[in-house]
């Protein structure tokens, strides 16, 4: 496999478990973006119900006794805990049970899922820990392992996922989004009518309802309006650790940066994942250590007297008080203009006394 196809395969992989969109334009007659099969024997039935087109990456098992035109062959599974997914040559992909994750050894890259009950229980337990302590699942900020259905399990919208973005047909010819969501059609039917299914559905039903009970999953989300802002500090902590950072704290979980806000109970941005995220490391001896600001796919490491004014002013919903000075406050008008870091929502740089 070539490197194009290989990072096309990798590009494809990585939206069909998590829902990322794709590059390149969808529309009337495109295609499924990633369509997985269980048995190839569905390759005739999606090709007729024109759910492959020119932007499909169409995926079915290869037992080697067969042309599998226009799908791409693979061995092993992508949707059994513990299986691994190869396709013949030169890339393999692990599929881990979350509850399983911590005990397993990360050989590359690694998908893992909620499956069941059990492994939603333990998702939420590391989600309160990481919120009461700040410690966060060790497997889970690793770079080459990936969360699959993290809007789901957060809670967030996400308007990119649907069928039009990715599909799994099983053994027996039933779509869904997801291995664990909830059944959409089966193989013979049009994206119009898969599109219609999912939105009546719910994009969290639609991956997840086969996991476990859509009222298990709404209560458990109801009573943690934290998630999706976890989920986004858990990607914050695996870029900057893929960069070579470590001892690293992400504000609003378990700690703060700035003296007196933990005690102050401001904590608007844990609401708003769409917020930029603080991340520090302690103070070295004779030194002040180190801070950065994540915004979306954007990093930059910061003076601590701005990632302080920050995040006092996202806890706060803008209203910091006398937590921070107002030359601070300049300063990170300043900084977040000469970076075009605009900050979403009804939170402003108030205008500092001069």
């Amino acid at each position: 496999m070539d490197t194009t196809a290989r990072a096309r395969l990798k590009q494809h992989l990585i939206s069909w478990a998590t829902a990322a969109p794709l590059s390149g334009p969808a529309g009337a007659g495109a295609g499924v973006g990633t369509l997985v099969l269980a048995d190839a024997a569905h390759i005739p039935a999606v090709t007729a119900a024109g759910l492959v087109g020119p932007r499909t990456l169409l995926l079915a098992p290869d037992d080697g006794t067969g042309d599998l035109a226009p799908a791409v062959g693979y061995q092993g599974s992508l949707t059994e805990p513990g299986d691994e997914f190869s396709n013949g040559q030169d890339f393999f992909l692990q599929t881990h049970a979350y509850a399983a994750s911590p005990f397993m050894t990360v050989f590359g890259p690694t998908v893992v899922r909620v499956f069941d009950r059990h492994d939603f229980e333990a998702f939420l337990a590391d989600a309160d820990r990481a919120l009461a302590e700040g410690v966060f699942p060790e497997f889970l900020i690793t770079s080459s392992v990936l969360l699959a259905d993290p809007a789901a399990l957060s809670g967030a919208p996400d308007p990119a996922d649907g069928p039009a973005l990715r599909l799994y047909a099983d053994r027996n010819g039933q779509l869904s989004t997801s291995p664990t969501g909830a059944v959409l059609g089966t193989v013979e039917d049009g994206l119009d009518i898969l599109t219609e299914r999912f939105a009546r559905t719910g994009s969290g039903a639609a991956a997840l309802d086969a996991a476990l009970p859509a009222g298990t999953r709404a209560e458990a989300l109801r009573a943690r309006p934290f998630l999706a802002r976890y989920l986004e500090a858990v990607g914050a902590l695996r870029s900057l650790m893929a960069r070579g950072a470590t001892g690293l704290r992400v504000s609003g979980f378990g700690s703060r940066l700035t003296p007196g806000l933990a005690e102050s109970g401001a904590d608007a941005d844990l609401a708003d994942p769409t917020l930029p995220i603080v991340l520090y490391t302690d103070a070295d001896p004779g030194g002040e250590g180190e801070a950065y600001i994540v915004a979306g796919s954007r990093l930059f490491a910061v003076d601590r007297r701005a990632a302080q004014a920050l995040e006092c002013l996202l806890a706060t919903a803008g209203e910091p008080g006398d937590l921070v000075p107002a030359a601070e406050l300049d300063q990170l008008a300043d900084l977040l203009s000469r970076h075009d870091l605009p900050l979403p929502g009804p939170v402003r740089v108030p205008v500092a006394a001069r």
